[in-house]
């Protein structure tokens, strides 16, 4: 990777990220298929980058195991959001947000990749320095946020009279 990806990757990157701070701290109507496109998308094209840097090149041991510590640092950080989630019901159905204190998990989300991308880096796993990987680790975010609202929203659902 040289310099001019790196940086492209970069703006890339935080851009993606104040997107979805910026929508976390807005109330947004809780739509069960909204809720689950962010991760589904992210997911596909990261599993698809994924695919191009490691075809012919395989993984190491090493490359797994981070990989498996971003994946459950990403889903945990994840279902962290969406359990400091506020929740409301108004006239259009119930809305969430995730508010700045869940935002400001993506710092800790942020700090712990790059830990990992200099572990990998000095391992020699590139794989997991990969825009793909990183693509990955946002959707497995994005999807234990996803996974937790679904279910407060289920749970805040009135219950029907019999």
């Amino acid at each position: 990777m040289n310099l001019q990806n790196a940086v492209v990757d970069g703006a890339v990157a935080v851009l993606v990220i104040g997107w979805i701070v910026y929508r976390q701290t807005r109330w947004q109507v809780l739509d069960a298929n909204r809720l689950w496109r962010g991760p589904i998308i992210l997911g596909l094209v990261g599993f698809l980058q994924m695919k191009s840097v490691v075809t012919g090149g395989g993984l190491g041991v090493m490359s797994v195991a981070l990989l498996a510590l971003s994946a459950a640092l990403g889903v945990g950080i994840g279902v962290v959001m969406g359990m400091l989630s506020q929740l409301r019901r108004t006239a259009a159905g119930l809305e969430a947000r995730t508010g700045w204190a869940g935002s400001l998990l993506w710092l800790v989300l942020l700090a712990a990749r790059i830990g990992v991308d200099v572990v990998a880096h000095l391992a020699g796993a590139v794989a997991v320095t990969s825009v793909g990987a990183i693509l990955l680790v946002v959707a497995l975010n994005r999807a234990g946020r996803a996974l937790v609202l679904a279910r407060r929203a289920e749970q805040a659902q009135p219950v029907a009279a019999h």
